[in-house]
């Protein structure tokens, strides 16, 4: 039977491919059990992984709690359970792999009242992950997790505005089995669905979507023609449509993100007849969060708009009188929670959501203008009717006593100096009435003595790693060092403690600490510089990092630094996205200027560079180039307009003379980085193109035929001394391996799987594995959110690593050098030394044939466009047919059938047109919604 491939969600326009997959089919209400992959190798059982300490650095938008537990949620980084053995908390999303990155944006989560270890995540994000919105279950506190795609009734954006809002999904006390949950918009019927099986299905409910109040469509994400219905025109990232889904006594409240008597509504559970819930409430604000106290009211909180001010309000609520009681301390703030003690309906703590308040940690700090600016913290001992700030370093009086002690940095200096900010969520240990947790946009906040006369606030944040880590080294004879989004980066004095340089990169910019770019000296270690993310300044050290002297560079980019002849250093740099451009200075900064040889155009990646330690004179250039405006002239982007490009300098970097075109570039994650494996000798990696080895200084450049995907690639300490250097892979040896982490201690000839199962999203923005050049076996992986992983398979009793590739006969390929001379440079045409193929053949009597698969198989079923069989019609499909056509692969009976994407001429034969239909489907070109495609006559 042959199968008409029609699109479910729309990819993206011609300019912007979006690189996760498109699912052919989905079944509403289905769930699937999330379990990880069965171990392929000993190494990778043994292999330990964590996240290197530095606690903190990311947005925690919510915490919850149950009758013994608690609950944490963020932003881009998973989610947490509280560990009341270790004090830490313990990421629970581990396990997932770069494709399921999105699902680390946690908009919503709730315990089951009845059950502490039954748990429910609200998870997606617009634009990771096909923009899919799924609810985690698990029933085993976190230890597993079953998940449930709801992408056709409701979608969210975890990393929005108003994500401190919550919660939007509950579970009815008197009945686990009934759930309700609320989206950001509606892909159904209503932005409220409703299960009643436990979260196995779940179906729209139209009453609440009978108010009106979701009439706008709008694209979701932005880049699409999937269309959404959201409360206002605006995009997806101002979208927050349902905030806050209470369940209490049979009634269920949901609060909306909008003003009017219909912000927040009631019905009975299980009815469809929502109505305003107190006409004496605000109409002005936008509920943002309900809580119970000891008595049965509701404790709601209000904020004057999505991101942290406009004002706001606290309230309680009688369910059984109706009566509304304004309880605010104040009306100068937006207020992100008010919370009572289960046990005792006096006690009262509430928390506004700003950044408008002083908070001192030190004494000096108004006389050294160190004052941290953020929310301020209140308590009450009678049920809201007066209020006392509890708010860290302020006086009561003026000249007064403190109200609480000064702010703790518990054991992580690096947060000395921010506030506690953005606190959507603050709540009581439901194990100890006296302490209160707190939650920040740089991490969590506790208090253990909440009620005595000075409480003291501290940070709390250990095991909740959250930085978007951007670059990473490890020197010989050095620890490592990272820099990061925010908050600069940090030298890692092992996987437990760390240090954030200074001066900071906030002192060199004068506002964001973001960092995206860090280098040695590979003849000197102690020589090291690190850039800033987006302004044009850094800082260098010639001693190792004792000393940080500022410079200015390039803003953006990638780093490195080769020492000259006489003894002095070159600095180089790399443009930020956008360009490959790549400039040195001999004079720390002083001056810039540009290196010759290297291609650009808009829309091309950061260059990375690498020299050789043995020759500084010989520098390495490996370039994301990428022409965005392919699509003005051209259905789909070829080998001149979408490459990764080689370069190679032997005069110190001032020239690059030697150019290689590597492989398509898949426009996807830049595979940009160069694993250098010693003299002369390189690894390149090509994303879906699989990875190339170099030899030779260069001149040779041959693709791997064991490597069918690598995002990125890495090295570190070799598995023994005088040996080459130890490779490290994020992606897949062969198409039918499991995505991971694996090692290579021979040069690309073996791999062997280390990390298959605590994959955290994948490599994210920095997109590294830096591997420790200082012990064999452990490696350092970026993040989108979750911090830097740390993978150690340094077993003494390692068995030798069983090769992946098949005993078929290797065909060896070389990629066409073209040498360019620099006076040549403006003469040169490029066009007659670049191939239509990614490489050329040396031994063309060993290129299998570009026909059907000698083996005859029984097709069946016929799935347009699924040319790697795996379900799922993307980028990765468009990408094996061109290597196909490109007689770099051949396919089987079924993928052939596949392929046949075009079928105008009538024929089964596989060509140019059918590799057209295809990607112009990707890309939801007009008129390819369907496979196969038929010109109209």
């Amino acid at each position: 039977m042959k199968k008409a491939m029609k699109r479910l969600l729309a990819a993206t326009s011609a300019g912007a491919v979006l690189c996760g997959s498109l699912a052919l089919s989905s079944l509403l209400g289905s769930s699937t059990t999330l379990t990880a992959s069965a171990a392929t190798d000993s190494v990778a059982d043994k292999t330990k992984v964590g996240t290197l300490g530095i606690a903190g650095g990311g947005f925690v938008s919510g915490i919850i709690t149950g009758k013994n537990v608690m609950y944490a949620r963020t932003d881009v980084g998973g989610a947490y359970k509280y560990n009341y053995d270790t004090g830490n908390w313990d990421q629970m999303l581990d396990d997932l792999n770069d494709s399921e990155r999105g699902f680390l944006s946690v908009d919503a989560m709730c315990i089951d009242p009845t059950d502490d270890d039954t748990i429910y995540l609200l998870c997606g994000c617009a634009y990771f992950s096909d923009a899919k919105t799924e609810i985690f279950r698990s029933r085993d506190g976190g230890e597993t997790f079953e998940r449930i795609d709801v992408t056709d009734l409701i979608q969210v954006h975890g990393n929005g505005e108003g994500r401190q809002f919550g919660e939007a999904i509950a579970v009815d006390p008197d009945n686990p089995n009934i759930i309700y949950c609320g989206g950001d918009v509606a892909s159904g019927d209503s932005a409220l669905i409703m299960s009643k099986d436990g979260g196995d299905t779940w179906e729209a409910v139209k009453g609440y979507d009978d108010l009106g109040l979701f009439k706008n469509s709008i694209k979701w994400p932005t880049w699409t023609e999937h269309m959404a219905r959201a409360l206002t025109d605006a995009e997806y990232y101002h979208q927050n449509g349902v905030s806050i889904v209470h369940v209490q006594d049979g009634k269920v409240y949901v609060g909306t993100t909008i003003q009017g008597e219909n912000s927040l509504v009631v019905a009975d559970v299980g009815s469809d007849d929502f109505q305003p819930l107190s006409k004496d409430l605000p109409t002005n604000y936008y509920p943002s969060r309900i809580n119970a106290d000891a008595d049965g009211n509701l404790l709601i909180s209000y904020c004057g708009s999505i991101t942290f001010s406009g004002g706001g309000a606290l309230y309680k609520y009688n369910p059984k009188t109706g009566e509304a009681t304004d309880i605010s301390p104040t009306t100068n703030h937006a207020y992100g929670a008010v919370y009572g003690d289960p046990k005792d309906a006096n006690k009262l703590i509430a928390t506004s959501c700003d950044f408008g308040y002083s908070q001192m940690w030190d004494a000096n700090a108004w006389k050294n203008d160190t004052v941290a600016w953020g929310s301020q913290f209140y308590r009450s001992t009678d049920g809201g009717a007066t209020w006392e700030s509890i708010t860290p370093g302020n006086e009561t009086t003026w000249g007064g006593p403190l109200q609480a002690d000064y702010l703790q940095d518990g054991g992580r200096p690096w947060i000395r100096g921010y506030a506690v900010h953005w606190s959507g969520a603050m709540v009581l240990d439901p194990r100890d009435s006296d302490r209160f947790l707190i939650t920040s946009g740089n991490g969590v906040f506790a208090c253990d003595n909440t009620w005595d006369k000075l409480p003291v606030v501290y940070f709390e944040a250990d095991g909740i790693e959250e930085v978007v880590a951007l670059d990473m080294i490890s020197a010989p004879g050095k620890n490592p060092y990272s820099v990061i989004g925010d908050y600069d980066g940090f030298e890692h004095l092992d996987t437990v403690n760390s240090n954030r340089y200074s001066p900071t990169m906030t002192a060199a910019t004068g506002g964001s600490g973001s960092a995206s770019a860090i280098a040695y000296c590979p003849q000197n270690p102690d020589v090291m510089m690190r850039c800033a993310e987006g302004k044009g300044v850094g800082y260098y050290t010639l001693d190792g990092g004792k000393n940080w002297t500022q410079m200015e560079c390039p803003q953006g980019g990638k780093a490195a630094i080769t020492q000259l002849e006489d003894g002095t250093y070159r600095f180089f740099k790399s443009s930020g996205d956008n360009a490959t451009n790549v400039s040195y200075s001999d004079d720390y900064g002083k001056t810039w200027t540009a290196c010759s040889g290297i291609a650009s155009a808009y829309g091309s990646k950061p260059t990375f560079m690498q020299v050789e330690k043995n020759d500084p004179s010989i520098v390495y250039a490996y370039s994301t180039y990428y022409n965005s405006s392919w699509g003005y002239s051209k259905p789909a982007p070829d080998l001149s307009d979408a490459c990764y490009k080689f370069y190679v300098s032997h005069d110190y970097g001032k020239t690059f003379s030697e150019e290689t075109d590597v492989a398509m570039y898949d426009q996807c994650d830049s595979a940009g980085r160069i694993a250098y494996l010693g003299d002369g000798e390189l690894m390149l990696g090509a994303g879906y193109y699989g990875a190339y080895h170099v030899t030779d200084y260069g001149k040779k450049v041959e693709k791997l035929d064991n490597v069918s995907y690598c995002k990125t690639i890495g090295y570190g300490a070799p598995e023994e001394e005088g040996g080459v250097n130890t490779l490290y892979m994020y992606g897949k040896p062969s198409e039918d391996d499991v995505e991971g982490v694996y090692r290579s201690t021979d040069a690309g000839e073996t791999w062997v799987a280390i990390n298959l199962h605590h994959l955290y999203g994948g490599t994210g923005n920095g997109n590294f594995l830096v591997g420790d050049m200082n012990k064999f076996g452990m490696v350092y992986m970026s993040t989108v959110g979750c911090g830097i992983v740390y993978m150690d398979s340094s077993d003494g009793t390692d068995p030798k690593p069983t090769t992946t590739t098949t005993a078929t006969t290797t065909t060896t390929t070389t990629t066409t050098l073209t040498t360019t001379k620099a006076a040549d440079t403006t003469t040169t045409d490029k066009d007659t030394t670049t191939t239509a193929a990614v490489v050329t053949t040396t031994d063309k009597s060993t290129t299998t044939s570009n026909a059907a698969a000698t083996t005859t198989q029984d097709i069946g079923e016929v799935n347009y466009g699924d040319v790697n069989v795996n379900g799922v019609v993307d980028l990765t499909d468009a990408i094996l047919l061109n290597k196909y056509l490109a007689k770099l692969i051949q396919l089987t009976d079924i993928q052939y059938a596949n392929a046949n994407c075009d079928q105008t001429d009538g024929t089964d034969n596989v060509g140019d047109l059918d590799t057209t239909a295809l990607m112009r489907f990707v890309l939801n070109v007009e008129g390819y919604q369907e496979l196969p495609y038929i010109a109209e006559s």
